[in-house]
Parts: C-alpha cells; sequence; structure tokens
C-alpha cells in the first residue's frame, strides 16, 4: 500500500514540475516568437527647442496608466507655490516638477526650494505663476526622463 502511494506521489510531483516549467516558459518567451509585435512604448521623449532637457510625450493610454494630474502654480507673498506631491528629487539632489507644455508633452523644470509648509511648497525660481505642475504620475515622467524602466 505504501509503495502505491509512494508512486502516486512521485507521479503527482513530476506532473507539478513539468506543468511550472511549462507555464514558466510560456511566460518568459519573448513576444515576436508567438507572432505578436511588442506594444507600442506610452511615453517618448523628444527634443525641446531651446532647452537642453527633453519633453516626455505620453500616449493618451500612457497618461490613463498613470493617472497623471496637474494643479495649478499659486501665489505666497511674490513666491511660486505648488503642492508637495509635486516635488520630485533627482539622484543629485536637484529638485524639480514636470511642466505641462502641451495636452500631452512635459518638461522638467528645476526649482529652487525656500521652504516646505506642510503639504506646500515654496519655491524663488523654476515656476511661475499661470503655469501648472504635474502632481500624480510625476515619478513615472522622471522614470522615462532617467531611463528607468520601459513603459510606463
Amino acid at each position: 500500500m505504501a509503495k502505491n502511494s509512494n508512486r502516486r506521489r512521485a507521479v503527482l510531483l513530476a506532473l507539478a514540475a513539468g506543468a511550472i516549467l511549462a507555464a514558466g516558459a510560456a511566460g518568459c518567451a519573448p513576444a515576436s516568437s508567438s507572432g505578436q509585435s511588442p506594444p507600442p512604448p506610452t511615453a517618448t521623449l523628444q527634443n525641446t527647442p531651446g532647452s537642453s532637457v527633453p519633453s516626455v510625450v505620453l500616449t493618451p493610454v500612457g497618461k490613463e496608466r498613470i493617472g497623471l494630474q496637474t494643479a495649478p502654480v499659486g501665489d505666497a507673498g511674490g513666491k511660486a507655490t505648488f503642492p508637495y506631491s509635486a516635488l520630485l528629487y533627482e539622484p543629485d539632489g536637484t529638485a524639480a516638477v514636470y511642466v505641462p507644455t502641451g495636452q500631452l508633452t512635459f518638461l522638467r523644470h528645476y526649482v529652487k526650494v525656500a521652504a516646505i509648509h506642510g503639504s506646500t511648497v515654496v519655491v524663488t525660481s523654476g515656476v511661475t505663476l499661470g503655469q501648472s505642475v504635474v502632481t500624480v504620475g510625476a515619478e513615472e515622467l522622471l522614470g522615462v526622463q532617467n531611463g528607468v524602466g520601459e513603459e510606463t
């Protein structure tokens, strides 16, 4: 009886291992081997006239995926303000925000932070009243800009 039980267990383990290997191989196959072309990118970089920093251009799908939201730059005693959620830091510690320059185009602006009061950032340069800043999705834009990840 124990012999049949061991044999049954060995067969089940072998079948499970085979299923796992088959599933892993199917998941690791390149898209081109299945006859499908890879999906188009949801974000690209585009040269920006008058700037050494390229703009990030999203597709409508890319914008939807990151849930992109913006907020207007405010004014506090002659200094620009915006929500803390818009503030990013480059690896070298430089503060930045993304400003929409078109419907799906965003340009990184370096800002000089004067103060942070709760959820409001006060800056002395980099953005002006009348502009907007990206408050949701800015990290993904920075990732595209800096070559982190492959897709938004």
